[in-house]
């Protein structure tokens, strides 16, 4: 089905223009895909300042004035385009942009002169990359899977219900065909 979907191949192809334009320096946009462009990068860069998905499409709309489904459409450009944004969805990827963080700001520390500065931050940066650890790498997808199942069986008696005296009518129906 989705190889008859003109619809998902338009998208598909929209992205491949885009992603070929962060790669080739050769590529060169039309005006309206370099609009289009533009608010991917707006919207890479508030999704980079912190904030929600949610607050990202609203304030494309408001500001952009377009519709929701093409906000929408923006927002998923900009994860497949960038794939700094894609990692920031997963725990990794937040300890990258930290380490990122790290890494940006001793090196405006070292460009002051501050080296002390720059080893601290470098350090942590190296903390949180795991430069330091000595663990073995960590199989996540052991961690999805129980270890041990219980079942636990629960009895229950229940005592014969008491008779009722009630007497019942036998009820009788003919069918005419």
């Amino acid at each position: 089905m989705r190889q008859h979907n003109k619809y998902l191949v338009k998208v598909q192809e929209e992205l491949s223009v885009y992603q070929k334009y962060l790669l080739d320096d050769k590529t060169e946009l039309t005006p309206t895909q370099f609009e289009t462009y533009e608010k991917i990068d707006t919207v890479r860069a508030w999704l980079r300042a912190g904030h929600s998905d949610q607050d990202v499409l609203s304030m494309l709309k408001n500001t952009r004035s377009i519709q929701d489904r093409r906000a929408r459409e923006i927002l998923t450009l900009a994860y497949e385009v960038f794939a700094e944004l894609r990692q920031s969805k997963n725990k990794e990827g937040v300890k990258y942009m930290y380490a990122e963080i790290f890494r940006s700001a001793a090196f405006e520390a070292k460009q002051m002169g501050d080296l002390v500065s720059f080893g601290i931050l470098m350090d942590k940066a190296a903390k949180i990359d795991g430069a330091y650890d000595n663990q073995k790498v960590v199989d996540n997808e052991s961690k999805k899977k129980p270890t041990k199942v219980v079942f636990k069986i629960k009895s229950v008696t229940v005592a014969p219900a008491p008779v009722a005296q009630n007497q019942i009518q036998d009820i009788s129906h003919e069918e005419i065909r």
